[in-house]
């Protein structure tokens, strides 16, 4: 049954900028007193907001609705229940596509889920809102830290390379409880994506296809991770995990999109050593795909480690370059071409 207070919300998304007496006209809810006992309530809930001039006062549906906002007891709490949390006290879900539910779902009690199993933290904060438009959540933990996390259990000497490590896909500190790949999947259907852990930050921009991988201002103590969409997404799930399976009718990642230029060193990619720490883990896949965008010249020895050596060592593996200069073009296909070792 919809409550007083929820036929003012709709009202006010529809008819913006009405004043409470417009409000009692348009609606017959009640009396100026009741509606602004209302109105009232859903300013608390930072759902509506006023704007006053001179003596008249108008509302309308509020740019940012918090839906939660709390510190969490990680011990023993099982992800769902935040979420069924959510969808008892949240309204604006209900304005959702099914498509945008399943995706702020699925990447919120991913990352709750992960803090909860790997951070070894007690303590946790969430937040999920709806800001213009857009909707937004933040999970962050207290605990070790997600690129330290990875550096102790795959022997990684420092946090960039670490992060580059999580970028590939299929990822995990304990594989007996998780595949790995929550982080890859959460980073690849948002818009905007954040993972802040200590001293650095990877950030996925989707909008512009842009990776980095940065050193921040202030520590994060434990991992902080930002996640943002569109609330009319056409993005779905199911695309997404068909878009990385190789023969496109299983939903298992087998199909990876490394950024190339994360894993430089200096300003050109150039060594076969580059190449190497670049492919480490990537022969789990059936295909890869290499970003080359942002890059404009690349060494003959970084090319052939990829496209030759690589290639011969693992022929079943797909191999394919994209977005690539002139310049890396000629390089990739002289690697490619190259008979060298091969039959």
């Amino acid at each position: 049954m919809t409550t007083v207070k929820e036929k003012i919300y709709q009202i006010l998304f529809k008819h913006p900028g009405l004043s409470a007496i417009q409000l009692g006209e348009k609606t017959a809810l009640g009396n100026r007193t009741y509606i602004s006992k209302n109105l009232a309530e859903l300013i608390k809930e930072n759902r509506v907001r006023s704007e006053k001039n001179g003596r008249n006062v108008t509302y309308y549906v509020s740019d940012k609705i918090i839906a939660l906002e709390e510190n969490l007891n990680l011990i023993g709490l099982k992800e769902d229940e935040i979420w069924t949390k959510v969808r008892k006290t949240t309204t604006f879900l209900n304005d959702l596509t099914e498509n945008a539910e399943n995706i702020l779902y699925f990447a919120f009690t991913e990352m709750l889920n992960n803090a909860i199993d790997h951070s070894r933290s007690g303590v946790g904060y969430v937040k999920i809102w709806l800001e213009d438009d857009e909707l937004k959540f933040i999970v962050k933990d207290n605990g070790v830290g997600v690129f330290k996390n990875v550096m102790i259990s795959r022997k990684i000497d420092n946090e960039p390379d670490a992060a580059r490590e999580l970028i590939k896909g299929k990822l995990t500190t304990q594989p007996g409880w998780h595949s790995g790949e929550g982080i890859f999947w959460t980073s690849k259907i948002a818009d905007r994506f954040s993972l802040k852990s200590y001293d650095y930050e990877l950030i996925v921009d989707n909008t512009i296809n842009d990776y980095t991988i940065q050193k921040t201002e202030r520590p994060t103590i434990g991992t902080e991770v930002t996640f943002e969409i569109a609330k009319n997404t056409d993005k779905s799930l199911q695309k997404l995990f068909r878009s990385f399976s190789f023969d496109h009718q299983t939903l298992s990642l087998d199909t990876t999109v490394i950024p190339v230029k994360l894993f430089n060193e200096g300003e050109i990619w150039i060594s076969r050593s580059q190449a190497k720490k670049l492919l480490t883990g990537l022969d789990q896949y059936k295909k890869i795909i290499f970003d080359f965008a942002g890059i404009e010249v690349i060494g003959q020895a970084f090319a052939d480690e990829i496209f030759r050596v690589f290639s011969i060592h693992h022929p079943d593996i797909e191999l394919e370059p994209i977005n690539m200069s002139d310049s890396v073009k000629l390089m990739v296909s002289h690697a490619q071409h190259d008979p060298t070792g091969r039959e």
